[in-house]
C-alpha cells in the first residue's frame, strides 16, 4: 500500500517539475518524465516478483512447459516496454514515432510466438490425417 503511494507521489511530483520546467526546456521536461516513467515501471516490476512466481507455478501445474511459460512473461515485458515507449513518444508530440514503436512491439510478438505454432500445427495435421481416415 506504502508503494501506491509513493508511485504517486513520485508521478505527480515528476509531472509538476516537468510542467514547471517545459516553459523553458522541453528537452529536459521530457527527459524528467521519462527517467520517471523508468523507475516507476522498475519499482511495480519489482513489486510484482511474488506475483510472477504464483503465475509460472500456476501455469507449470497447468501443463505449461518452462519455455512456454517463460514466452508468456516475454510477451507482458515486450508489451510493457512498448507501451511504455509509444507514451513516451506520445507525449513528446512524435505520434508517427509511437506508432512505429507499437508495431514494432507487435512484430516482436509475432516473432516470439511463431515457434509455438510449429507444435500446434503438427497436432492439428495429426488430428485431420485421423480424421481424414475415417472419412
Amino acid at each position: 500500500m506504502v508503494t501506491v503511494f509513493r508511485t504517486a507521489g513520485l508521478a505527480l511530483t515528476a509531472v509538476l517539475i516537468a510542467k514547471l520546467i517545459r516553459r523553458y526546456t522541453e528537452e529536459q521536461a521530457l527527459l524528467l518524465t521519462l527517467l520517471a516513467g523508468i523507475g516507476i515501471t522498475a519499482a511495480a516490476v519489482l513489486a510484482m516478483t511474488p506475483v510472477f512466481h504464483e503465475i509460472d507455478s500456476l501455469l507449470e501445474k497447468g501443463g505449461l512447459s518452462p519455455e512456454q511459460t517463460a514466452c508468456i512473461a516475454k510477451a507482458a515485458g515486450i508489451c510493457c516496454v512498448t507501451q511504455l515507449a509509444a507514451d513516451v513518444c506520445s507525449d513528446a508530440g512524435e505520434s508517427a514515432l509511437s506508432s512505429a514503436v507499437m508495431l514494432c512491439g507487435k512484430i516482436a510478438l509475432i516473432l516470439l510466438i511463431l515457434p509455438m505454432f510449429h507444435p500446434l500445427l503438427n497436432r492439428l495435421q495429426e488430428v485431420l490425417s485421423c480424421v481424414s481416415a475415417f472419412g
